[in-house]
C-alpha cells in the first residue's frame, strides 16, 4: 500500500494528525526529524542547525528520506522545511500520497504560542516571511491540500481518509 507523505509549516498538526492517521488506517507511523536523529550524534535538530548548518542537515535528511520511501505502508511526518530539497520531495512524491496541511498563520501562531522549542517564533516578522515563501511551494507539491484551521486532528484525519479512499 503506498506511503502518505504529510507536509506543512510548523504548528500544522502535521505530528499529532500522522499518529492518529498512522493508528486508524494500521500503517507505521514515520517521523522524518526523529529518523535523522537516529542517525546522526546529535540530540535536537536545533543542534544539528547550530553545528553543522542547514546544508548538512538537508543532506541528513535526503539519506533518510530515500531509506524511508523503500518500505511501504506508512504515515510519514516530514520536517517543515523537507520541501527545500527538491531530491526529497521527488522522493516523496514518487512513493508517496503527499498531503499538504494547511494551517494559516494566525493559527499557527496561536498553537505555538506556549512553546519555547520553536525558536523561529521568538522573530515573528521572519516566521512570516518563512510561511509566505513556503506556502506556494507546499501547494505545488500536495496532491491534496487540506486546511486545518478550526479542525480537531481527529476531524483531519477523517478528511485525509476520505479523501485517500476516494481517489485510489
Amino acid at each position: 500500500m503506498k506511503n502518505i507523505a504529510l507536509i506543512g509549516f510548523m504548528g500544522a498538526g502535521k505530528s499529532t494528525v500522522a499518529a492518529i492517521l498512522a493508528e486508524k488506517t494500521h500503517r507505521t507511523l514515520v517521523e522524518t526529524d526523529g529518523e535523522i536523529l537516529s542517525v546522526s550524534e546529535f540530540s535536537s535538530v536545533n543542534a544539528i542547525f547550530d553545528k553543522r548548518g542547514e546544508n548538512y542537515f538537508r543532506t541528513l535528511e535526503q539519506n533518510v528520506i530515500a531509506e524511508i520511501v523503500k518500505r511501504d505502508n506508512q504515515v510519514i511526518s516530514c520536517g517543515g522545511g523537507v520541501i527545500s530539497s527538491k531530491e526529497s520531495m521527488e522522493l516523496l512524491k514518487k512513493h508517496a500520497k503527499v498531503i499538504f496541511l494547511h494551517a494559516s498563520f494566525e493559527a499557527i501562531k496561536a498553537r505555538l504560542k506556549h512553546t519555547d522549542t520553536r525558536p523561529l517564533f521568538r522573530q515573528e516578522e521572519k516566521a512570516m516571511l518563512l510561511y509566505a515563501n513556503r506556502l506556494p511551494i507546499y501547494e505545488g507539491f500536495a496532491d491534496v491540500t487540506i486546511d486545518t484551521d478550526d479542525k480537531t486532528p481527529e476531524e483531519i484525519v477523517q478528511l485525509i481518509i476520505d479523501k485517500y479512499s476516494n481517489e485510489r
